[in-house]
């Protein structure tokens, strides 16, 4: 996997991410309860390389009840439909300090709902990709920061 690390791509490094456009200091989304948030809408050739993810809410049950899903190259079904934290390898609701080449999770000691979720899965598609995340649960998500790194491809 590192062998390539210092290997120049062919694409063009492009981010998406929860920014505040207003120029203030809230660089979160809120996802009010039932609702759903389109995260990124890629249109052309690319491949998604890194996703992170902290979220602030007062549910407890909030890696079960925010549901992630993904769709490639115009599918009406998703590709990747699970809760927030089963997509981050934590299926227990709970926050957990972890690494794997792919995943991890970063929480400081003590704190049992909040911490850093990055993935770095390969995610390849031809003509366009699109991340959602919907809010299952009975109360708002006050805070979603986001990052969608990805590169931008000719073919």
């Amino acid at each position: 996997m590192l062998e390539n690390l210092a290997v120049l791509r062919e694409g063009r490094s492009k981010r998406i991410s929860s920014w505040d456009t207003s120029g203030r200091n809230r660089d979160c989304w809120t996802v009010g309860a039932g609702e759903t948030k389109t995260l990124a809408h890629i249109k052309g050739p690319g491949v998604i390389r890194h996703i992170w993810f902290t979220i602030g809410a007062e549910d407890p049950m909030y890696l079960r009840q925010a549901v992630v899903r993904m769709y490639w190259d115009g599918q009406e079904h998703p590709s990747v439909e699970c809760p927030v934290g089963d997509f981050f390898g934590v299926g227990h609701a709970k926050v957990a300090s972890y690494s794997c080449a792919v995943l991890n999770m970063s929480a400081n000691p003590g704190q049992d709902r909040h911490a850093a979720m990055n993935c770095y899965f390969p995610m390849p598609f031809e003509s366009e990709a699109r991340i959602t995340v919907q809010n299952e649960g009975p109360k708002d998500i006050g805070a979603w920061y986001f990052y969608i790194d990805y590169e931008e491809l000719d073919s």
